[in-house]
């Protein structure tokens, strides 16, 4: 397995709509494994293929994640995964792996259910609720071409992104 380069908020990959994944091969395992061993290294609790620049309908999210602590690291990755029910809408707090120190509270629904295919091609299903509802959402967000500040009003996001051009310049200088 190997680290791979996690794209930030200026990439146009991430603005992209990611094509379904049509054949499951070695490739597309390896990119999995990958992108869980780039998700712990960066701290995150889900990624989207976007993210390190492949734009296909692939996440990994972190089931061992709750709650804002570590317990067991159970990954999961799931393949042209779509939310098929949801409810109660709640704001949280969100950052984003693509825009490293920023964060704001953001609108998700409280609970959902995602199905998809696992890499076995199997149709997989879940139920999550509260945090991981939310990072489940904010993944599927990136297949979409969508990032978390999307979700504020302009004048909110504005402020964030001027913040994160100014950590950016300030990490480069």
């Amino acid at each position: 397995m190997s680290l791979l380069t996690i794209r930030n908020c200026l990439d146009p990959v991430l603005r992209k709509k990611c094509a379904p994944i049509e054949n499951i091969n070695d490739d597309l395992v390896t990119l999995s494994n990958d992108m869980i061993e780039t998700m712990y290294d960066s701290i995150g609790v889900g990624l989207a293929a976007n993210q390190v620049g492949i734009p296909q309908r692939l996440i990994v999210v972190d089931f061992g994640f709750d709650a804002g602590k570590k317990e067991d690291h159970d990954p999961i990755i799931i393949l042209n995964p779509v939310i098929t029910a949801a409810e109660e809408e709640q704001d949280g707090q969100e950052g984003c792996l693509s825009i490293p120190d920023i964060v704001a509270d953001v609108p998700r629904f409280k609970r959902i259910e995602v199905k998809g295919i696992d890499l076995d091609g199997n149709d997989v299903r879940y139920e999550v609720e509260d945090y991981l509802a939310r990072a489940f959402q904010h993944e599927l967000d990136h297949l979409e071409g969508k990032l978390f500040w999307d979700m504020l009003g302009r004048t909110r996001r504005d402020m964030l992104k001027r913040k994160f051009k100014k950590l950016l310049k300030e990490q480069e200088g």
